[in-house]
């Protein structure tokens, strides 16, 4: 099974158990499309995400503490165990383009699976250069990503314009971006707008600066959408 590439996705970070328990109360027809479980930020078993993945197009994370990870996890060797039962069962899994080789064995695993292979990158204090972020997508390509997610600060509209560009620059390639920061709302109505893949909103509290409340940003989306 892998995640949708065709269309527009919401996701929904999951970083708790009470999150968890959120997204098993939802709707039938919840305004989010994907799940990402943030293995991170709390512990799961093989079989509560079985579960979860039997209703739920589910994406795994567990992230370096460098690009925003929760408790610490650097060893790539600890990661790489965490996720090694519960990636069979999922639809994509995310992993740091900055760490493949140390996240090999992962990535690996997920191809065998058949699961989607997110490569990404995030800067939490700026947008780099146009060169930086060209280089940052032709290295998840070299990688074989099968979408490339990035994430930077976006606090002026040259950033943001910097940010978007990318849509242009790499049009047959299939891309996630999202800004953070004081442009980080309309940066992420905007790239949803532009076609990219993952778009990433909060359940509760957003855990990245931008997020939109799920709710809000799908009845945005709809809004566009029915405009067009």
């Amino acid at each position: 099974m892998s995640i949708p590439l065709n269309q527009t996705s919401i996701v929904v970070p999951v970083t708790s158990k009470e999150d968890l328990e959120k997204i098993s109360g939802s709707a039938s027809q919840p305004p989010w499309d994907i799940i990402e479980l943030r293995i991170d930020s709390f512990s799961i078993t093989s079989e509560t995400c079985r579960e979860i993945a039997a209703n739920h197009t589910t994406i795994l994370t567990c992230r370096h503490p460098d690009e925003g990870g929760d408790n610490g996890l650097y060893n790539s060797e600890e990661r790489n165990s965490l996720l090694a039962p519960l990636i069979p069962h999922v639809a994509g899994i995310d992993i740091e383009i900055a760490h493949v080789g140390q996240m090999e064995k992962s990535i690996n695993l997920a191809r065998q699976s058949d699961v989607t292979v997110i490569l990404s990158a995030h800067d939490f204090a700026s947008t780099p250069d146009l060169n930086k972020l060209h280089q940052t997508i032709e290295a998840g390509i070299a990688h074989c990503a099968d979408v490339i997610k990035i994430a930077t600060t976006t606090e002026t509209p040259e950033e943001l314009c910097r940010l978007l560009s990318l849509f242009e620059s790499f049009p047959q390639h299939r891309i996630s971006l999202m800004g953070m920061g004081k442009l980080g709302m309309a940066s992420r109505l905007a790239a949803a707008q532009c076609g990219s893949i993952l778009n990433y909103a909060a359940l509760n509290e957003g855990n990245a600066p931008g997020q939109w409340p799920v709710e809000e940003f799908h009845d945005l989306l709809c809004r566009q959408k029915h405009l067009n």
